[in-house]
């Protein structure tokens, strides 16, 4: 007998939530909101409490870098050695040129990483989504104000928070924003289906089209666009005036990034991504492209990004991100390596207990350190028809947290209404709900190392067996 771990779908749970309200005198939607991580039957799963790391131990194995990284040995020594160059950049006098000095050396540094032309090019920001926010809103306001009749946005339908809450609110300013659907099964943009579409979905002609923002590589499938591809097609069917702009937050340090040779307009950079500090980030403006400041105050950064220059901060974004991109070789070898030891050892401990998994998306067109798949035992689910039942997610990361930190691939979200819905990057690519619910993202890092995969996949294994218990 499958136990109430299986993923099952609880059919009128809404339904029997709003007539609990009736007679509660508490919100059992609230309860929900912080016990239940995902609608499934079993125990409702307790929220983990904030504790500092050094009360655990030993140390759990470390697989969700497309989440986050830690800061590098080489970004907090740059960082020491301008822990007290504590000028304002924009002043004349002797503390002020030092750091005015130490900004133009950091931003040399990503010039250099990002093989751009100037360091004009760079703006320093506070992290990808402050990029993102300015790219698209400031490069779209700029085409506009030299090219009226261009009002729409191209972006796609797997598009990060980053990204798709900001187009959201174009509509507030007049801009149109239409979204391209994704390979249904690489996850990938593919360039025929891009150019048919900028061609024949934009009303009045691609000579319409304000921008177009596609991500470098998805964070939850690791789909890797085929970015120069894309910015020819895009300036051969929409013209030059068209931006084009391009989330790069999981593609440095992971895969060659090259704004020169991809003719790109706006790339944003994710200092956390690569093992800088959290809250950092630039943005890369090609030479003759217009950007409109979307926050006011002072001109710094250009008139652009207005605030005073995180010095500090920027030196320790800058000095990762061109360690990254000079080690890029040694670093994605490893990633790679442990991400197809994890993949093979994982199939053969799920094998020993009638398991296995599915892989969402194309692992072969994947970032070198990500896998997205789906767990699941081979025995069918008469709740939904299926003929496998998927494990909860959710329940083996907390079953497992102690041990292995993965993520459950943004598989469930809760909506207004209480519902679970599928993320836009596993409905892209026809993952239902079920399936969801078992989906897992790990993702290795520079020092993962091969032990620490097999070892993770024992737990995983054991854990997920431990869901079916008779």
């Amino acid at each position: 007998m499958i136990s109430h771990y299986c993923c099952r779908i609880r059919l009128g749970f809404a339904i029997s939530i709003a007539r609990l309200s009736l007679f509660l005198p508490f919100s059992p939607v609230a309860l929900l909101s912080t016990s239940i991580m995902c609608n499934v039957e079993g125990p409702p799963l307790k929220k983990r409490k904030p504790q500092p790391l050094t009360d655990v131990d030993p140390l759990p194995i470390y697989l969700d870098y497309n989440a986050t990284t830690p800061l590098c040995a080489e970004a907090w020594s740059a960082m020491s050695k301008v822990h007290d160059v504590w000028g304002n950049p924009s002043s004349t006098h002797p503390y002020g040129l030092s750091a005015k000095y130490h900004l133009d050396v950091a931003r040399q540094l990503v010039t250099d990483a990002l093989k751009a032309a100037s360091p004009d090019c760079i703006i320093f920001t506070s992290g990808g989504t402050e990029s993102n926010n300015l790219a698209i809103v400031g490069g779209a306001k700029g085409v506009r104000e030299a090219h009226p009749e261009r009002k729409y946005i191209i972006s796609t339908n797997v598009e990060h928070p980053a990204v798709a809450e900001v187009l959201k609110h174009m509509t507030e300013g007049k801009f149109e924003f239409l979204l391209l659907p994704v390979s249904s099964v690489t996850g990938m943009v593919e360039p025929k289906s891009f150019q048919s579409f900028l061609e024949n979905a934009v009303p009045g002609g691609p000579q319409n089209v304000a921008l177009v923002t596609i991500m470098f590589a998805n964070n939850e499938l690791g789909s890797v666009n085929p970015i120069k591809e894309l910015v020819r097609i895009t300036k051969e069917v929409c013209g030059k005036a068209c931006l084009f702009h391009t989330d790069a937050a999981q593609a440095l340090g992971k895969v060659p990034v090259n704004v020169e040779e991809l003719q790109v307009d706006l790339l944003s950079v994710c200092g956390h991504k690569f093992y800088a500090p959290k809250g950092s980030g630039a943005l890369y403006i090609k030479k003759g492209v217009k950007v409109h400041n979307v926050t006011y105050g002072a001109g710094h950064e250009k008139g652009i990004r207005p605030g005073t220059e995180n010095v500090l901060v920027s030196t320790g974004m800058a000095t990762a991100l061109y360690f990254a991109v000079e080690s890029i070789d040694r670093f994605t070898t490893n990633m790679r390596n442990t991400r197809d030891e994890l993949f093979k050892v994982l199939k053969e401990e799920l094998a020993k207990v009638n398991m296995d998994f599915v892989v969402n998306g194309d692992i072969a067109v994947a970032l070198p350190n990500t896998l997205n798949c789906a767990v699941f035992k081979m025995i069918p689910n008469h709740v939904t028809g299926d003929d496998v039942t998927y494990i909860s997610a959710q329940r083996l990361l907390m079953a497992v947290g102690d041990k292995v930190c993965m993520s459950a691939g943004s598989a469930c979200h809760s909506t207004t209404d209480g519902e679970i819905e599928v993320s836009a990057p596993l409905k892209a690519v026809n993952v239902d709900l079920t399936r969801a619910i078992g989906t897992l993202r790990i993702s290795t890092g520079r020092e993962t190392t091969m032990a620490d995969v097999r070892r993770a996949a024992r737990v995983v294994a054991r854990t997920a067996a431990q869901q079916f218990a008779e």
